[in-house]
């Protein structure tokens, strides 16, 4: 977040494309299984073909434009910002579901704005 913060308000960071991560690879399966421990899901993995366009075996976020414009540093592993994720959506999870609901069809762009006029 004090990344994020930061981008805000660089003037070097306008009209930039910057990663904020880890700096750490993951494999995709290896992201899957730590989601459900830190979930505890125990519904498993499905293991389904490679799609057609999804041709990169490997990738990985670059920090180094975040550590030139700002002086990045990560200051959590990947595991406790995901963490610390999941408990953030744990905690406002009843927030969240309230002003997630919308009626079909309508969109969340204009929601609130819709339901202010009744």
């Amino acid at each position: 977040v004090d990344s994020l913060m930061q981008a805000g308000w660089s003037e070097k960071a306008i009209g930039e494309e910057i990663n904020i991560a880890s700096a750490r690879e993951i494999e995709i399966v290896e992201l899957a299984k730590t989601i459900n421990r830190l979930t505890e899901n125990t519904a498993g993995l499905a293991f389904v073909n490679r799609r057609k366009w999804d041709t990169k075996s490997r990738l990985l976020a670059s920090i180094d434009k975040a550590k030139n414009l700002l002086g990045y540093e990560p200051k959590t592993t990947f595991e406790e910002g995901l963490d610390q994720t999941i408990q953030w959506f744990k905690d406002n999870w009843d927030a969240i579901n309230q002003n997630a609901e919308f009626p079909p069809g309508m969109s969340s762009a204009v929601k609130n704005y819709v339901l202010q006029q009744k």
